[in-house]
């Protein structure tokens, strides 16, 4: 649980040209949000903007083992599982879902309150099930076995216990990640338990565990506690051990700090799990100018990402080895290999071919500094849903580049939302990336009713277009509805309306594949249907608006319109003699007046490529959809005269 406080005192004015614009830092409030930053901090200025590879996620899920995690009283008859189980299938499900999505992370599983000891550095009552390594089908079927296991056979392979201090459960989750030799950009505990109070009456044990809490959060491991039972009481120890700056300055704060509430629903905790463990990574680091001298660092990162299907891999017969595809470019006469700085480009200008190399054309594309440079205020209202042209993105505070810039990230944000103004910025992510103007729309943190984030605060990067961007679409004849047609349609949608949630629909396409991937590798024979969600549920609808829509159909469409009906396609037209049917001349045809009644795109290629030709309009490599365009304009150009092809 990643909480950031804020203890801002003071306040700072901000001139931009001729708007003023005042942050007041207010003090007693937090600042937190599961968008964590990634990497090691150890970027150098001079990389601020790039897009590096900073190294793997990790993460270890520790569960508790004791008798209490395979007791559910009170959840039997919902067909909850006991909370042993349903944490040990959420790291199921948090594994398979790396397999497709993230195959390059890492996640290892220890057990702690367990008679049998298993671990490298010898702790009583620790059991590490899984060391930290990719996942893969062995590791997945061995959860399903765990699944599988009865409590009384998991008694006598691995047994209960209550003696385990919890120091030595969280030093041998540091132990497996500290064996990693490679580069970490993240790494996460998610300790899962039922018993809010393991200490109780041990002042030294409990002593120990804040004292290894504090240990993790500076060696950058975030610990993360997945309290499960309605019962669950966070204050009595584990709330120590997530927030640990006491201290006089921030102890308001901290006294505001909700966390969130525990969970006995497997759905909750699944949703809680995919949350914390899949951290969104920043796509690259910038700084924000706010005024000449005043800046602050924030992480980009990406909203929205199109998903496809798992890339092919073509591998060799013979070894069954990954082939690599290696590119190099030769001299055509010589067959002598050419590296990058022997390539030149060129622009015809003025008839002549004016020469560049690829580093000066990318310095031409370079217009202005990496960054994000604030250039004034619009109120909210001003910013239009049609003003979308791409994906948006989000920024969120940055503390290993500039010290401070989470309060002034925070006040500025607060600010933002209270006058409900946007701030319009000049958006260039990283060196090479094209000039964006863009919105930062400010978005504040929601919680659902169990205290978990939902949507964390931030500004929402909605990239504006340019005037060029801009279509002028005239609609000519176009049908209103009338009052009536009106009147009926409202109370027939209502009945039918739901709140819509991308996250809600699956692509049905993408999941098959996957699940039949899945049973190769699983080597199971029957899969697990899929469930298209994007198919309309008729019945559902009937039942609450059949009569409503009825109605609506009757005042719309004719008497004799049957939306069942299928229109077949009608048979070709046969003659006599067998022939086809003649083509149309193009001469004569009158392309203008066609044109004029709002019908040129009924006109043929042929035709509209003829009439074009005359003209001296160039028709190369255009499809229909151009020549129709250019048919058009040429129309709107020429005088109010009939001519012919």
């Amino acid at each position: 649980m990643h909480l950031v406080p804020r203890i801002l005192d003071k306040g700072l004015s901000i001139c931009n040209k001729d708007h003023q614009f005042r942050i007041e830092m207010m003090s007693g409030e937090h600042f937190g949000s599961s968008f964590d930053v990634d990497g090691d901090g150890d970027e150098a200025e001079g990389e601020i903007g790039s897009w590096a590879y900073r190294g793997r996620s990790a993460s270890v899920f520790l569960i508790d083992t004791a008798k209490e995690m395979f007791v559910n009283p009170g959840k039997e008859e919902d067909g909850e599982e006991p909370p042993f189980y349903q944490a040990v299938r959420a790291a199921h499900s948090t594994m398979m879902r790396k397999v497709f999505s993230n195959d390059q992370d890492l996640s290892a599983l220890v057990l702690f309150n367990t008679r049998e000891t298993k671990n490298h550095i010898d702790f009583s009552h620790v059991y590490t099930l899984q060391d930290l390594e990719c996942p893969d089908a062995e590791r997945v079927l061995a959860l399903e076995e765990l699944l599988a296991m009865p409590e009384n056979l998991f008694d006598t392979t691995y047994g209960h216990s209550t003696d385990a201090s919890l120091q030595d459960a969280l030093r041998v989750c540091q132990s497996v990640l500290d064996k990693w030799t490679g580069r970490l950009s993240e790494q996460n505990i998610l300790l899962f338990t039922c018993r809010d109070d393991p200490h109780s009456g041990d002042s030294q044990k409990q002593r120990q565990a804040r004292k290894k809490a504090q240990d993790l959060k500076e060696a950058q491991i975030e610990l993360e506690i997945l309290h499960m039972g309605e019962t669950f009481n966070v204050n009595k120890f584990y709330k120590d051990l997530i927030i640990l700056d006491v201290s006089e300055d921030n102890e308001d704060s901290q006294s505001k700090i909700t966390l969130a509430d525990p969970t006995s629903r497997f759905k909750e905790l699944l949703e809680r799990v995919r949350r914390l463990d899949h951290k969104q990574r920043t796509t690259g680091r910038v700084m924000f100018t706010l005024a000449p001298g005043v800046e602050m660092s924030v992480g980009v990162y990406t909203a929205v990402r199109k998903m496809n299907k798992p890339y092919k891999s073509k591998m060799w017969k013979e070894t069954n080895e990954e082939v690599k595809y290696v590119k190099k470019s030769y001299l055509r006469k010589t067959g002598e290999l050419i590296s990058s700085d022997d390539i030149l480009k060129y622009q015809v200008y003025g008839g002549k071919e004016i020469s560049l190399t690829l580093d000066e054309v990318s310095k031409l594309k370079q217009v202005y500094d990496v960054g994000i440079h604030l250039l004034g205020f619009k109120p909210i209202s001003r910013l239009k849903p049609y003003y979308h042209v791409r994906s948006a993105q989000f920024i969120y505070p940055d503390e290993t580049l500039v010290q401070g810039s989470t309060k002034m990230f925070a006040a500025l944000l607060e600010r933002c939302l209270a006058r409900k103004v946007t701030p319009i910025v000049r958006f260039i992510p990283h060196k090479g990336a094209t000039v964006s103007w863009a919105a930062l729309v400010p978005q504040a943190e929601k919680l659902d009713d169990k205290n978990c984030q939902v949507t964390p605060p931030g500004f929402v990067v909605s990239h504006l277009p340019f005037a060029d961007d801009f279509r002028n679409i005239k609609l000519k004849n176009a049908t209103r509805a009338t009052p009536e047609q009106v009147d009926a349609a409202k109370p027939a949608f209502k009945k039918i309306f739901f709140k819509y949630s991308p996250q809600d629909f699956d692509n049905p396409d993408i999941q098959t594949h996957l699940r039949n991937i899945e049973a190769l590798a699983l080597n199971r024979s029957q899969l697990d249907p899929v469930i298209d969600l994007t198919i309309p549920d008729y019945e559902n609808i009937t039942k609450r608006a059949g009569k409503l829509l009825e109605t609506f159909r009757d005042l719309v469409y004719p008497p004799s319109y049957d939306p069942k009906c299928i229109t077949k396609k009608r048979p070709a037209a046969t003659s006599s003699s067998g022939s086809k049917r003649a083509k149309p001349d193009p001469a004569r045809i009158d392309v203008a007046a066609v044109t004029k009644a709002g019908k040129a795109h009924t006109l043929t290629v042929d035709v509209l490529k003829a009439w074009l030709q005359i003209r001296g309009i160039s028709i190369n490599g255009k499809r229909k959809a151009d020549l129709v365009l250019d048919v058009i304009e040429q129309v709107d150009r020429e005088p109010l005269t009939t001519d012919k092809a």
